[in-house]
């Protein structure tokens, strides 16, 4: 085959499967790909090792490259990520300020280099590397352990940008767990789910990084999940629906309640398909919004009485796209998503049933509270921080929650801008949760009330300013 040939024309003879097309393609390109290996191998025969690899590994795939011109930077990508395959068969140092930089080691007050030798904590990031899903592995292996950005992660690994930061995102805790139990360091680990009720937590999570709280926060997709590691003590704290917290505490859960996440946030959509099915979408059994439509009653009874299903927040817009549900009742900001898209309207919003209702709260383990009292006391002040600056800056909740969960920003922060949810008045009121409590009875949502005295406790909020 002589050189009239382009590449690209090459590429094409030999995904018809063309032998000789191939063999003239890894001619031509072998070594312009020594020469990249070797910029990132040191080792001639490392070098070589990876680019008969990358060879290969082209030759099975060739059937998914779309454009026959992409074909070198296809290339390239791929025997960037054999090269770091086998980079990181090999020991190597690590930046300490690599680990830093992402979070991943706790904040106590000391530096790494004071307590943990470098192949000592090579080592622990191998092993906590080691123990995440298969999914996360390249991923964090590149850009933890070899401190290349997402864009060379991405053509790395042959993934979207954003793929790549959600995998960064969802391992980080992970990591951060594992390295702390290796240097035996405390971590307050704290659940929330991705919706506008637990901005403040999303925006403490932000603000506190790398300040020296040694916060672990965890976001869970289902209130079932996030319930079952509060349960068994996976967590120590978590912003969670105040019916759920009652019935976890009249379960024997150890909870204390030491303040209100938000007030109101919630909103009933209906789908515009013409045959909408007739099923409401809810987060859970223990809802307020179950609390909610009962205490509506005959008001809406058209959509209050409806037959409901469990269905997790960040999931209803999908169940109403395929008439899985004809309606929703959950959190900001996924009725304002669902209005924007064009997939359903707002029929009423919590408010509308009861102004100033309670919904999330923030519990405590009381063990936990008990020997660390000053970290959840220096967690409520971050979180009252926070909330004074969505407050001043509500493009800066809007950005973190975007930032953190994948919601358009400018969703976010028509939420936080029309008041669909307010962060007023959060100290934990024991008169204002019994009164719910009643009515989560009434509702049938909760058999008998949970024990309540004693459940809320305001010792770690802030001294008033005399």
């Amino acid at each position: 085959m002589g050189m009239p040939f382009s590449l690209a024309s090459i590429v094409c003879m030999a995904r018809r499967g063309d032998a000789d097309a191939w063999r003239a393609l890894v001619a031509r390109l072998t070594p312009w790909a020594l020469g990249l290996a070797r910029r990132k191998l040191p080792r001639t025969s490392d070098a070589e090792d990876a680019v008969q690899d990358a060879f290969l590994t082209c030759f099975r795939k060739l059937d998914s490259l779309r454009s026959p011109d992409a074909f070198p930077s296809w290339f390239a990508a791929i025997l960037t990520t054999h090269c770091h395959r086998i980079t990181a068969s090999r020991p190597t140092a690590i930046s300490l300020e690599v680990l830093d930089d992402n979070a991943l080691l706790p904040s106590t007050g000391r530096t790494p280099e004071d307590e943990v030798g470098t192949a000592q904590l090579l080592a622990a990031c191998d092993a906590a590397l080691a123990a995440l899903p298969p999914h996360l592995l390249d991923v964090n292996r590149l850009h933890i352990r070899h401190g290349l950005p997402i864009p060379q992660v991405a053509a790395a690994c042959g993934l979207p940008e954003g793929t790549v930061k959600k995998r960064l995102f969802t391992a980080r805790p992970l990591l951060q767990q594992q390295l702390a139990r290796f240097r035996g360091d405390l971590l307050f680990r704290v659940g929330y789910l991705p919706i506008s009720d637990h901005l403040l937590a999303m925006c403490a999570d932000h603000l506190l990084r790398g300040r020296g709280l040694p916060l672990l926060s965890r976001r869970y997709l289902s209130w079932a999940a996030l319930a079952d590691d509060l349960t068994h003590g996976r967590l120590d704290a978590a912003f969670i629906m105040a019916p759920l917290a009652l019935s976890l505490r009249g379960a024997g859960a150890p909870l204390r309640y030491i303040m209100d996440g938000h007030h109101e946030g919630s909103a009933l959509s209906l789908s515009r398909l013409a045959g909408r099915r007739r099923v409401m979408g809810l987060p859970g059994a223990f809802s307020t919004h179950r609390v909610l439509l009962a205490h509506m009653g005959q008001e809406c009874s058209g959509v209050s009485n409806l037959p409901t299903l469990v269905v997790n927040p960040s999931s209803v817009i999908t169940s109403m796209q395929h008439n899985e549900i004809g309606a929703f009742f959950c959190a900001e900001p996924w009725s304002t998503k669902c209005l924007h898209e064009g997939v359903g309207h707002t029929v009423l919003r919590s408010a509308d049933i009861l102004p100033r209702h309670l919904c999330c709260i923030l519990v405590v383990r009381q063990p936990f509270a008990d020997r660390h009292g000053q970290v959840v006391a220096d967690y409520v002040r971050a979180l009252l921080t926070a909330r004074d600056r969505v407050r001043r800056d509500p493009a800066f909740g809007a950005a973190v929650q975007s930032a953190l969960t994948g919601i358009d920003a400018g969703v976010a922060r028509q939420v936080l801008e029309r008041g669909a949810i307010t962060f007023d008045d959060l100290e934990p009121d024991a008169p204002r949760m019994t009164a719910f409590a009643r009515l989560a009875v009434d509702a049938g949502v909760l058999a008998e009330p949970a024990a309540l005295p004693g459940f809320a406790c305001p010792d770690f909020l802030p001294a008033p300013a005399p």
